[in-house]
């Protein structure tokens, strides 16, 4: 089963020609991670911050631009913490299903 968190912004502002009225989204593997510990979180984060950075630069310069690609980010980001919070939670909750226990032992 492949697992993937998806996130997806609108970017309602940004410059018609630069980004074509395109609304980013990202998918982040995450089927190799073992999001129930530390390890695999951090490792989960920074491949988001990899796939957000990529996600968001449409090229160019200037102020306008510069700013479309920051509230990109942000809001990427912002939806991004609610999907990780959720598979981080999923992968607890597996984890303890996983767990065998005898009241009577």
């Amino acid at each position: 089963m492949k697992k993937t968190v998806l996130i997806a912004a609108a970017l309602a502002f940004l410059p018609a020609q630069a980004v074509a009225n395109a609304i980013p989204s990202i998918a982040v593997e995450t089927i190799d991670l073992d999001l129930a510990s530390a390890k695999g979180q951090d490792r989960l984060e920074g491949r988001i911050d990899r796939a957000i950075r990529k996600a968001c630069t449409v090229g160019g310069k200037g102020l306008t631009v510069m700013a479309a690609e920051k509230q990109c980010r942000a809001e990427l980001r912002e939806a991004a913490n609610v999907e990780v919070r959720l598979a981080i939670a999923a992968a607890r909750e597996d984890r303890f299903a996983a767990l065998d226990v005898d009241p009577d032992a």
